[in-house]
């Protein structure tokens, strides 16, 4: 690759050219220098990538971002509006949310948690009761 880097006295458009050159013929994309020159001419120009404009928001992304943060599956109106705000200030800031993936143990513990069951569970099996259907309608969704 050094032989198509260096040289002085060369174009900026000579210089790219080269470097076209030499990166196909070292990838095995082609043989020789005249298969390579000619799929350097033929490709497309590549297009100029978007300039952030600092303070600029891409609302899009920020809208994907907050999508695929936010479970929609345990959102109710009580906990949408914490939720909502963490997602957003996690994917403004550039920390991509990714949701924990619930797991049997997990959903149990939050369910009875909210359906206040106590230490004594022999009195609190209509609640275990209730868990495990809501687990399963989760599963079956």
């Amino acid at each position: 690759m050094t032989p198509f880097m260096t040289g002085k006295g060369k174009t900026p458009e000579q210089r790219k050219m080269d470097m076209c050159v030499g990166a196909k013929i070292c990838s095995g994309k082609a043989a020789t220098e005249a298969e390579a020159q000619q799929i350097c001419i033929n490709q497309p120009p590549k297009e100029p990538k978007a300039k952030k404009v600092k303070g600029s928001i891409d609302t899009a992304g920020l809208a994907t971002c907050v999508a695929r943060s936010v479970e929609l599956k345990d959102l109710t109106a009580e906990n949408f509006p914490g939720r909502l705000e963490t997602a957003i200030t996690h994917c403004s800031t550039g920390e991509a949310v990714k949701p924990v993936p619930r797991t049997y143990n997990r959903f149990m513990t939050s369910c009875l948690k909210e359906a206040g069951v106590g230490e004594d569970f022999s009195k609190n099996q209509p609640s275990i009761r209730d868990c495990q259907a809501k687990w399963n309608a989760t599963r079956e969704a």
